[in-house]
């Protein structure tokens, strides 16, 4: 039982009044505030200072009343069941409680209660807690967060956007579905009529924006939107309480209002430094736009304008990827739930975080995790993969080069497949602060891929692409032709009387034809090129990269053509039946976008049925003109052949000045005098040449040819220094007997070796440096000299300069065209003699046509000068003449 307190001993009184004391402290201090109730009468009997700071109301304002009889709980529906539940259970909790203050703020609170007896009264004790402020930073760190993750989205989407126009719509669908914004869009100038065009918009109400009128005419009645303001004054406008901020008011109020806005943010977009555009923002908050949110949104537009500016620069989205910087901070609660592996590491390579996917997927011990090193967590990932090698090479090639961005898919030896993809982190300030890795298991959607695919694009028959891949491959292949320059080709085949085959012998043994053709087709063409089957017995083959000359592509087409041909032409065994099959062959070239698809199928088609007027078991081209240039190219590649033996061949020769003018030596070009076509350039018979054995013996001829000249010129006093430079092709250099031949060459004639001068090109040392570097050697010896044509076109390197015996580099014409006019080529050409100088090398410059370029070459230190402005290629008799006259 309780003793009334007139019964308790002294000391028990004593103790008493300083537990009283002590909680009359606590009640009075506590930074909660709290509130007792009369458990039988529902009255306030106290309240603590800080509930009275808190909701506004004085003490006498609560004390007496019933507890639903406070404004701040007057508002509350459920007061009174409220307090029904304290008496029956003594206990109530509520984690999000909304009340009024008494000057009308909404704040939320935590409300817990107890209930105790004091000197048998039932008491209520309410505890009321204010988490406004903390709710406020719970909200803003999941915007912060969502932005985040709309500021990866976007920059993902800058790394694989294959346009503008893409990037646009993605960057709209990242700020809304990541970024927590409302509404998004991105506006364009219309330079002519100087209004704002939406191009790309996402979110709620993108109705809001199709009879948008903003203008970037300041005198416009349309120019003083947000939006407006932004392009025109080219600087970001914050409207953070727009319907109460008259100088910021949105292009459509009422519309504003009903969509639910509050803020905007409008931030410029450029393109090489000029505004084109810009991005525009809506949240339903006001003041949504704080530092780091505005921080956040700036890098945003920034990365947007680097990517359109990258659009702009290059052709290609591969080279657009590969300009575009990837920022991404990433979030652990991001982390926590993405759907990717992800692993996040310091510039010194140590582990930050990594989420609960990434250790499912990679099976990562708690272990080896505790660690906090990657080298553990990566030799754990590399023992489960296919390749580990090249996986260990690209992950210390990221680490090596830091700002470098990657993806690729990775087998693993279960049998799944893994999509990686890798980015740094960095700030603001560009300041590299680490690396992110992503990982997600694609296997599944792989192998539903992949089934799609085959059933879409490929005949179930042969397995070979079918029209509708036949087209993709074929658009494809025009694009690339006309962004290469490169001419393609598309050849049509028929079998010839494979009707018959299937009347007499029936589909399945008509089947099992077409799928042997299928196997052959695909044996007579390059990796790289298409095998389709168009339906029945007609199929198609897309040949690619066939050079920028037409006739070499057309030559290089009959030759597949006729490889074709032979493939089909050879027996059939079908289940025991012998069978023998033609086809009739149809081509058409074809170069840049001047036709479609379509278009070439059926020129195509076209020449295949000329094939088939013409006999059958024969190919045609389409083109007239291209079938008669072709038949005069092997008439050229006939005639070749006698062309040694009728002395038709002929030596010109180009003079080599000094920095004086004086004449030092020649090169010797060859030429071709035709008995019906006239002089022809080497440019039209070396590449025939080259095809066959010819070359070799041609090439012999003009370095017999030139050496005897080179005799003939020691008798005379004009002539007897002159040095002579000689081209050798690459397959007469890999003779296995070429040095021996110079050698021979140079005893017949008694020919003193050091006025013969062999120009090999950069090509051509480079496929087999150790072979050519013997041959050099072995030649020097003898005193041969050796000039290195065509210099810095190639992969040019010290590694082999310094290794190989070469006297003379000659800076090739394409870089001496224009060294007074492009600033690249001059630098080029100034490290090409900087370099040859140091190595103790001679520097020759070709194609010389303007006293300027003599001028600056000299000026830089290139004593010798070969081209136009000294003198032409010419017969040996010509060049005496003016060799004389100098």
């Amino acid at each position: 039982m309780t003793l009334p307190i007139s019964q308790l001993s002294d000391p028990a009184l004593k103790a008493l009044r300083i537990s009283e004391s002590r909680y009359r402290r606590l009640f009075e201090t506590a930074q909660d505030g709290i509130l007792l109730l009369n458990a039988d009468t529902a009255q306030i009997e106290d309240v603590n200072p800080y509930l009275i700071e808190m909701l506004g109301y004085s003490h006498s304002e609560f004390l007496g009343k019933k507890i639903w009889e406070v404004g701040s709980f007057a508002d509350i529906a459920q007061s009174k069941e409220m307090f029904v539940k304290l008496q029956t259970t003594g206990y109530v909790k509520y984690k999000d409680l909304p009340l009024k203050t008494k000057s009308g703020e909404e704040i939320a609170v935590e409300f817990v209660s107890n209930t105790y007896d004091c000197e048998g009264i039932r008491v209520i004790q309410c505890n009321i807690r204010n988490i406004s402020a903390r709710k406020a930073d719970q909200a803003i760190i999941l915007r912060h967060t969502q932005l985040y993750a709309a500021l990866s989205q976007c920059n993902k989407a800058i790394v694989y956007c294959a346009n503008e126009d893409e990037l646009f719509v993605q960057a709209c669908r990242a700020a809304v579905q990541f970024g927590g914004m409302r509404m998004a869009w991105i506006g364009m100038i219309d330079m002519d009529s100087g209004m704002v065009q939406p191009v790309a918009s996402f979110g709620d109400d993108t109705e809001y924006l199709k009879k948008a009128e903003i203008s970037v005419d300041i005198d416009s009645p349309f120019g003083h939107f947000p939006t407006g303001i932004a392009i025109r004054e080219d600087r970001e406008v914050w409207g953070q309480d727009f319907l109460n901020d008259p100088a910021i008011v949105p292009w459509n109020m009422e519309r504003a209002i009903y969509a639910g806005f509050a803020s905007s943010a409008s931030l410029p977009l450029h393109r090489e430094g000029n505004v084109i555009g810009a991005f525009t923002l809506y949240t339903g908050e006001v003041n949504a736009f704080d530092e780091l949110t505005r921080n956040l949104l700036l890098e945003m537009a920034g990365d947007i304008s680097f990517a359109v500016g990258n659009f702009t620069h290059q052709s290609q989205r591969l080279k657009a990827q590969e300009e575009i910087e990837f920022k991404n901070t990433i979030l652990q609660t991001q982390q926590d739930t993405s759907p990717d592996a992800i692993l996040v590491v310091d510039e010194n390579a140590s582990i930050i975080s990594c989420n609960q996917q990434f250790i499912d997927l990679w099976r990562i011990s708690a272990q080896v995790l505790s660690t906090r090193l990657d080298a553990p967590v990566l030799q754990t990932v590399v023992e489960q993969i296919e390749n580990p090698d090249a996986f260990i090479s690209r992950v210390n090639y990221l680490y090596e080069h830091r700002d470098e961005k990657s993806s690729e898919e990775i087998r693993l030896k279960d049998g799944r497949i893994v999509d990686r993809y890798s980015a740094p982190v960095k700030g603001a300030n560009g300041k590299y602060y680490g690396r992110v890795w992503y990982f997600r298991d694609i296997t599944e959607r792989k192998k539903a891929a992949e089934e799609i695919e085959r059933l879409a694009f490929y005949d179930p028959l042969t397995s070979l692409p079918n029209r509708r891949l036949l087209h993709d491959r074929l658009q494809h292949a025009i694009v690339a032709s006309d962004r290469q320059h490169n001419y393609g080709a598309v050849l049509f085949i028929d079998l010839d009387n494979f009707k018959a085959l299937n009347d007499t012998k029936g589909h399945n043994i008509g089947d099992l034809l077409l799928v042997e053709i299928a196997n052959r087709l695909q044996s007579c063409v390059r990796e790289g090129d298409t095998v389709a089957r168009l339906g029945g017995d007609d199929f198609v083959v897309i040949l690619e990269e066939l050079g920028e000359e037409p006739l070499h592509a057309a030559a290089q087409t009959e030759a597949v053509g006729e490889k074709i041909r032979a493939a089909i032409g050879h027996p059939y065994s079908l289940k025991g039946y012998k069978y023998d099959s033609t086809c009739s062959v149809g081509i058409s070239l074809f170069r840049n976008r001047e036709s479609t698809v379509d278009e070439l199928l059926k020129r195509a088609d076209t020449a295949m049925y000329q094939a088939k007027n013409a006999g059958r078991d024969t190919l045609r081209f389409y083109d007239a003109d291209m079938q008669a240039a072709l038949e005069n190219r092997m008439e050229l590649e006939k005639d070749l052949q006698s062309a040694l033996s009728g002395n038709q061949l002929r030596l010109y020769y180009q003079m080599q000045v000094d920095h004086t003018g004086h004449i030092v030596g020649a090169e010797a070009l060859i030429r071709w005098q035709h008995p019906q076509h006239g002089l022809i350039s080497p440019v039209q018979f070396i590449p025939l040449a080259e095809e066959s054995s010819l070359i070799l013996l041609i090439g012999q001829w003009v370095l017999d040819t030139a050496c005897n000249q080179l005799k003939a010129w020691e008798a005379d006093p004009f002539t007897r220094k002159l040095k002579l430079a000689v081209n050798v092709s690459a397959r007469q250099f890999r003779q296995p007997h070429f040095v021996e031949q110079v050698r021979q060459t140079l005893r017949r004639l008694e020919l003193s070796p050091d006025r013969l001068k062999i120009e090999l090109t950069e090509s051509l040392v480079l496929d087999n440096v150790d072979d050519t570097i013997v041959k050099m050697q072995a030649l020097r010896k003898v005193g041969v000299r050796f000039s290195m044509d065509d210099f810095g076109t190639g992969y040019s390197s010290l590694s082999y300069l310094t290794q190989l015996p070469l006297d003379q580099l000659k800076i090739d014409q394409s870089f001496v065209r224009n060294v007074t006019m492009k600033q690249s080529d001059a630098v080029i050409v100034q490290t090409i003699i900087g370099m040859a100088k140091n190595l103790g090398i001679e520097v020759i410059a070709e194609g010389v046509e303007t006293e300027e370029q003599r001028a600056f070459l000299e000026k830089h230190g290139c004593a010798l000068c070969q081209g136009f402005l000294f003198g032409r290629p010419v017969p040996v008799e010509e060049f005496e003449g003016r060799l004389k006259k100098s």
